[in-house]
């Protein structure tokens, strides 16, 4: 089996790991992307511990071909610099393939991180094999792909567009983009900490699986926002089955089920209907699952 190794560069976490052409997560590890606020240091300390893994790989007889890298934001249009991101400003403008792939000496292949989860989705996930398919990751940020008829949309920035910053409430949250209402300012992981008492985003969705009324209203109010968002997007995409991942995602039906109900409240006549709204069953890591097997397998 041909593997590869896997970056997906995130606001707050590095997921790094060893993916395989058939989607399976053979070794994984996460890093803070903070690494000093600098791209230099943090390029090392994601060469290093990709490195670790790689070396492992090789100590079993199995040899890693490339290495797919996901990063939250628009690319340029050679895919090879990350150039506009509020959450990873740093990054803006740094030549991180050539970087990796001199530190690594492989070759590497950069992808926007919504566009490495939604094939992720496609290939091996809930959205295997749609026609129309639209996939979001709600954490640090939200982040969103499109696959039509087997190929990824691509028209700004290499990707679908910036889906996180349709503005779904003029009056609501300022966006770390400098907007206020946004629909990633809306169900971000720190607007469900702030509806939880500004616990962490991981300890709301612990304590609403426990049953915590607080950490439950939390989350249906965030997935009320997210079904909103996403019938203001349908009309322009038309997807038959949205795959919702990420983070936040990982609440599942505590999620989803109020973005469900506030979907079908929102959207227009009939779209409900035809429109199927499922979890991620890659626990968290489309983004890396996609950039490993875009390595091997690219998708125009």
């Amino acid at each position: 089996m041909r593997v590869a190794g896997a970056v997906d560069i995130g606001g707050t976490t590095v997921k790094v790991g060893i993916v395989g052409e058939d989607g399976a997560v053979l070794d994984r590890m996460e890093l803070p992307t903070s690494a000093g606020g600098e791209p230099a240091p943090l390029v090392t300390d994601i060469a290093r511990g990709l490195r670790s893994l790689i070396d492992a790989e090789i100590a079993r007889g199995r040899s890693v071909s490339a290495v797919g890298v996901a990063v939250a934001g628009f690319l340029d249009d050679a895919r090879g610099s990350m150039i506009e991101n509020a959450n990873l400003t740093a990054l803006c403008g740094f030549p991180l393939k050539d970087a990796l792939t001199k530190k690594l000496g492989l070759d590497c292949i950069l992808e926007v991180d919504s566009n490495a989860a939604v094939v992720a989705e496609h290939r091996f996930g809930a959205g295997r094999g749609a026609e129309r398919l639209l996939g979001v990751t709600v954490g640090t940020g939200l982040g969103g792909g499109v696959v039509i008829d087997g190929e990824l949309l691509r028209y700004t920035g290499q990707c679908a567009g910036d889906l996180g910053h349709i503005i779904v409430a003029p009056e609501g949250r300022r966006c770390t983009c400098g907007s206020r209402g946004c629909l990633e300012a809306m169900v971000c992981a720190a607007a469900l900490a702030e509806r939880a008492g500004k616990r962490p985003a991981r300890e709301v969705i612990d304590s609403a699986r426990n049953g915590d009324r607080a950490s439950l209203d939390a989350l249906a109010e965030t997935g009320w926002w997210l079904g909103l968002g996403l019938a203001a997007l349908s009309p322009v995409f038309a997807p038959r089955t949205i795959v919702v991942g990420g983070g936040i995602g990982m609440a599942g039906d505590l999620l989803l089920e109020p973005a469900r109900a506030s979907y079908r409240a929102h959207a227009a006549s009939g779209v409900a209907d035809r429109v199927t709204i499922v979890g991620s069953p890659l626990g968290g890591w489309s983004g890396m699952v996609g950039a490993g097997s875009l390595a091997l397998n690219p998708m125009r």
